[in-house]
């Protein structure tokens, strides 16, 4: 009996390494295979693969695929893959669809699409039941957009953002996008816009968008025409590097319609206020900061407890915690080392028409070195302080005598361009996470801010005008600020039909486009030795208090990003 056990041990230990034997090769092939996805760079190449593909595969694209009157449909669980050698996925314009498509990266600095009319023809694009994912590093500075839509009709139905970086959606004002039965969440960045930073003209409906955070609008930034109906908006974050709340879930500056009915329990506050917004809500154009909340929560969150007495949350300049810097009263000088400013120092000049050696415009920036973010989605400036502020109201106002009123300050204006006193501006950081004061300044970020200073009757004033410098493109970040203020007549470039948006600004240039909003006004300068081109925007800054008749000063160093925010803050305070 033991010698008939023992014979079936050995027989048994004979077969097992044999079928271990077939098992491998099949394993080993299986793991490869997963590990060896299909790498595409051309559109037939990835329309192929496509084709040959398995649920479960993943296609990885090696360069960005040009998209024109193409479409892409797919009905299998595959998941397409971008690699950081490429800055984008999809090029897109004419008619085009996009169907089923799962799309993923891991990579902070790719975007998905970039959506656009082409020449002579309006981009018509349909995006269905598609999912984009982004799984990065969390960097809250990333300036990449999930998906850029330039211009043309854009339809997303039944698709789901999960994006861990940046704004997801980025409208510019050629756009109209709508949006329906989608779902967004996972945002977290600085800028405008947790989901969706819109310039153009948006509907929504049907949607969830939720658990986003950014600097301003923690779901939705709208500086264009916005409309809500049956979507769920809440639990996002709008808090800036002041830690001030600016629209936890909606920051608009544009138009904004919400067709919803009013609910008893719960709905969008208003958070300067703490007064919830009656619905619906038809076009309105104001400065809107809303939170999404129920009645107890709305019991919470504007409680003393969380908006001391006397302390406005919402203006840091009238909250010590969060003032940067007091009004300066003498301007600062520039870095040791200060970069050389243009040999045309006379920018904005109308005399000098010399241009300099053209500067090749750079990618949409908001700062120096190599960060180039699109302004858009990161405003420059805090919007108008809200109405509850703690100022003196009613009764609590010193009395004047009847027959001796205060004297109306004076109105910046230009050419009826009128800027609104009551803002300031507050620069937002770079991508590094740094303020950057000590850099210069660029002409499209002077633009930039100047713009949005206007009020708003200023910009529908002169908002249809057409850019008229050789140097800006129509479809460029600060194309719309240039040719607003150039409409408005409060800069007129540096000669030659060139604004030269990537030269940097001198203290002179400054002090003369900030001038034309008042009257000239004389001043025996004693200590200010300049007698150039600027003089008489110098003497003007001087008798209204903006600068000092200093002998450090000198109007021809350029001026930094600091600098200006303290030079322009100071000036808007003596007018507010």
């Amino acid at each position: 009996m033991k010698k008939a056990i023992l014979i079936v041990l050995m027989a048994l230990m004979l077969v097992i390494p044999a079928y271990a034997a077939e098992g491998d090769p099949a394993t080993d092939q299986s793991i490869q295979q997963e590990q060896e996805p299909v790498v595409v760079a051309t559109l037939e190449e990835l329309q192929t693969a496509i084709d040959v593909a398995e649920d479960g595969d993943t296609i990885i694209l090696s360069k960005k695929i040009i998209l024109d009157n193409v479409s892409l449909i797919c009905k299998k669980d595959i998941t397409i893959k971008g690699i950081a050698d490429s800055d984008c996925f999809f090029s897109i314009s004419g008619e085009c669809e996009l169907s089923g498509l799962k799309l993923f990266s891991d990579c902070s600095n790719l975007t998905f699409a970039l959506i656009e009319s082409g020449s002579n023809k309006v981009c018509n694009v349909k995006i269905n039941g598609c999912q984009f994912i982004r799984n990065g590093n969390n960097d809250v500075f990333n300036s990449t957009f999930l998906i850029n839509i330039f211009s043309g009709n854009v339809e997303f139905k039944n698709c789901e953002f999960l994006n861990e970086e940046s704004t997801t959606l980025s409208i510019s004002s050629a756009a109209t996008v709508n949006i329906e039965n989608c779902f967004f969440t996972g945002t977290h960045t600085l800028f405008a816009g947790g989901a969706i930073n819109n310039s153009g003209h948006l509907t929504i409906n049907n949607t969830e968008i939720v658990d986003n955070s950014s600097g301003l609008g923690g779901a939705i930034y709208n500086d264009g025409s916005l409309t809500i109906s049956s979507s769920i908006i809440r639990r996002n974050i709008g808090k800036n590097e002041f830690d001030v709340v600016e629209g936890n879930d909606i920051y608009s500056r544009g138009v904004l319609t919400i067709t919803d009915e009013q609910s008893a329990d719960e709905g969008f506050y208003e958070e300067t206020t703490g007064e919830k917004l009656a619905l619906p809500l038809m076009d309105y154009t104001g400065i809107a900061r809303l939170t999404y909340l129920t009645e107890e929560e709305a019991a919470e969150y504007f409680s003393p407890e969380q908006s001391p007495e006397g302390e406005d949350k919402d203006n840091p300049a009238e909250n010590p915690d969060n003032t940067d810097q007091d009004i300066p009263q003498k301007p600062e000088q520039p870095p040791e080392q200060p970069i050389e400013p243009p040999k045309d120092n006379a920018t904005d000049d109308p005399a000098d028409t010399i241009p300099d050696t053209p500067q090749q415009p750079q990618e949409p920036a908001d700062g120096g070195n190599d960060y180039t973010p699109p302004v858009d989605y990161r405003p420059s400036q805090r919007p108008t302080r809200p109405s509850t502020s703690t100022k003196p109201t009613g009764d609590s106002k010193p009395q004047t005598q009847p027959d001796t009123p205060a004297p109306a300050k004076p109105q910046l204006a230009c050419n009826g361009a009128v800027i609104d006193t009551s803002r300031t501006v507050v620069l937002l950081g770079y991508g590094d996470g740094l303020l950057h004061e000590d850099d210069p300044l660029t002409r499209a970020q002077l633009a930039t801010i100047i713009y949005r200073l206007l009020d708003d009757e200023s910009i529908a004033l002169y908002g249809n005008a057409q850019v008229v410098f050789a140097d800006v493109a129509a479809d460029v970040w600060y194309a719309q600020y240039v040719k607003v203020i150039q409409a408005a007549r409060i800069v007129n470039g540096v000669g030659g039909d060139r604004y030269d948006p990537n030269g940097i600004v001198t203290w002179a240039q400054v002090l003369t486009i900030l001038s034309r909003f008042m009257e000239p006004q004389e001043y025996a300068l004693q200590h200010i030795q300049y007698s150039g081109w600027a003089q008489g925007a110098i003497q003007t800054a001087v008798a209204l208090g903006w600068i000092e008749d200093s002998a450090d000063f000198t109007p021809d160093a350029v001026i930094s990003r600091g600098q200006l925010e303290q030079l322009i803050n100071g000036v808007l305070a003596l007018y507010c």
